[in-house]
């Protein structure tokens, strides 16, 4: 196995973890895990950063087809989250002005 070929699975297993961790994710353990795959994906971009740097566009080509079908999915699953907590966050601020309109009426009629 080349360098290249090394480095390629390495961050191939990095990617495949932040994206099994991404499913993972309940706003219990949000802040735990999202430190953790940030702390992951700022290495792999610093590799492939450095691994441009070092190759030529001919030698990567040939790497990038897992990487980007990971990449893919990873953000396609945080746009789901962000979606999600989005959807949560409006239903929570909808159930806040309600409980507000009723201490309104409460206070009215009391």
């Amino acid at each position: 196995m080349s360098s290249l070929d090394f480095e390629f699975k390495q961050m191939e297993i990095l990617l495949q973890g932040v994206y099994a961790e991404l499913k993972n994710i309940t706003t219990d353990n949000f802040n735990d895990k999202i430190l953790q795959i940030k702390k992951n994906l700022d290495f792999v971009n610093s590799r492939k950063k450095q691994l441009v740097a070092k190759y030529t566009r001919e030698e990567l080509s040939g790497f990038n087809g897992k990487l980007v079908v990971i990449s893919k999915q990873i953000q396609k699953t945080v746009d789901n989250l962000i979606k999600e907590y989005e959807t949560e966050s409006l239903e929570i601020a909808q159930k806040l002005v309600q409980i507000g309109n009723r201490k309104k009426i409460a206070n009215y009629l009391g």
